[in-house]
């Protein structure tokens, strides 16, 4: 998925400056994102509880 954004980022770039671009992608990942309330809802979700 990471590769899917990073292309179409790209291109999309390269039609806004009309030239070539070097694009480069980092991923971070916190540990336990998926139980932390406050880091599900920077993502959108909605938390019940």
């Amino acid at each position: 998925m990471l590769k899917v954004i990073g292309s179409d980022a790209r291109q999309q770039i390269q039609k806004l400056v009309m030239g070539q671009v070097y694009l480069e992608l980092f991923a971070k990942v916190v540990p336990k994102w998926r139980q932390s309330r406050s880091r599900l809802e920077d993502f959108g979700y909605r938390v019940e509880e």
